[in-house]
């Protein structure tokens, strides 16, 4: 039987928990997971930084950063890329050189595109990713369970973290996890830790949200963002802003704590402090955080745009895109309930 929790996050239930999942699996095939970035501008044709859209398979994308900048002869910090994309399948993305590009002539690694701009390519200039994944097996009961899968995923699903951001195991709680924050001999691995540790937060509170059927609900003193601008808010008024949230004109935004996260009031910040003090959030831990991660909020709801499904043969093809932050895997985890991760078979 399928688990009705996040595999490995007992406090992080599927919104999906109430019905049939399918039985098909993504299989560690590289053409079974495609993934285009979506850019947040297109270079213009002009500036002193050379922009190439590549083309990987089955590779890390700091590894064809690395094979980018050996061809050319620069050094792999003065490669910029907007984010990284997914070691398994077949993957594009944009990348800045501060000088021509070379092809590393590897057949792993496609130039399909060059062209120039002013600035280097940085982290988080990227709109988000559009996916065509196919779930092998998963034609069996498409007809029958999809419809009502899709309809609850386009209403929105909860945005947890999953395991790109921890591992297969994500933690229980913060104890062990935080122990490079305060040890200087382990300085390398502290900034993505403390993202870890604000990542196992977000999923207790959300989680809780889900099992409390709060969801899809605004609650007294919750911080509210605005869909299309990005801008948050205190509500002042539960009652005014639900309907606001059922148009899907805002979102609730979870806690990704740091000293300077926008501050929840009454009930939402009761709750997040339980959330905190449930996974083991101590003074000791916060202040070691402080320095690593500033804080900032998460949208807690995650509706795919451009949502379709394809039948081939045993075989489902999902396509969709999703906003930068995002994983794929947590909607592959709604329709499956498993974490969604390429296996063998």
């Amino acid at each position: 039987m399928k688990d009705l929790y996040m595999p490995g996050s007992p406090s992080c239930p599927w919104n999906t928990a109430d019905l049939t999942p399918l039985s098909g699996h993504l299989r560690r095939v590289s053409e079974d997971f495609y993934v285009d970035e979506i850019p947040a501008y297109l270079p213009s044709g002009e500036g002193p930084h050379w922009y190439v859209r590549l083309r990987k398979r089955d590779l890390t994308s700091e590894r064809a950063r690395d094979m980018l900048a050996r061809a050319a002869g620069v050094k792999p910090r003065d490669v910029g890329m907007a984010g990284r994309k997914d070691r398994h399948g077949i993957t594009t993305q944009w990348m800045s050189l501060p000088k021509a590009p070379v092809d590393p002539e590897d057949e792993r690694l496609e130039i399909l595109e060059i062209s120039q701009h002013r600035n280097k390519l940085k982290t988080g200039h990227v709109r988000g990713n559009t996916f065509r994944i196919r779930l092998t097996g998963g034609a069996e009961e498409a007809e029958a369970r999809l419809p009502a899968l899709l309809a609850r995923i386009e209403g929105g699903v909860p945005n947890y973290f999953g395991a790109q951001r921890f591992g297969r195991q994500p933690p229980a709680d913060l104890a062990s996890l935080a122990a490079p924050l305060s040890d200087r001999r382990r300085a390398k691995e502290a900034r993505f830790v403390a993202s870890a540790v604000q990542s196992v937060i977000f999923n207790r509170w959300l989680g809780d949200r889900v099992l409390d059927g709060l969801l899809h609900q605004v609650i007294a003193g919750d911080v509210l963002q605005k869909t299309e601008t990005g801008g948050m808010f205190c509500t002042e008024d539960p009652a005014v802003d639900g309907p606001r949230l059922e148009a899907g004109e805002i979102v609730p935004a979870g806690p990704m704590v740091g000293p300077k996260m926008y501050p929840a009031t009454g009930e939402a910040l009761a709750r997040e402090a339980h959330a905190a003090a449930a996974v083991g959030l101590t003074d000791e831990i916060s202040a070691a955080l402080a320095p690593l991660a500033p804080g900032t909020r998460r949208p807690a709801l995650l509706k795919p745009h451009n949502l379709t499904s394809e039948i081939e043969g045993e075989d489902l093809w999902l396509s969709f895109s999703l906003p930068s932050g995002a994983y794929a895997t947590t909607i592959l985890g709604v329709l499956t309930h498993t974490a969604g991760e390429m296996r063998q078979g």
